[in-house]
């Protein structure tokens, strides 16, 4: 069995703040000025929503997803 969440993080350009969500994460909804500390707070909270929807407890794998939309002159 897979237990990996895969998670999507976008970069907000007006807030100059990454966001995440995921569909394999009911509640999921995140945001951070950087991806680093993003993918951090992810992780943190990750197994307390898992625990929160009644999945069983143990290691989770997460895998990021990040997009982020440059205009170069």
């Amino acid at each position: 069995m897979d237990d990996t969440k895969h998670i999507q993080a976008q970069y907000d350009p007006d807030a100059r703040m990454w966001w995440a969500e995921s569909e394999d994460v009911p509640g999921l909804v995140s945001e951070a000025p950087t991806l680093d500390a993003l993918m951090e707070r992810v992780a943190a909270v990750v197994p307390e929503l898992l625990a929160a929807n009644g999945a069983a407890p143990g290691p989770v794998r997460l895998e990021f997803h990040a997009a982020r939309i440059l205009e170069a002159a």
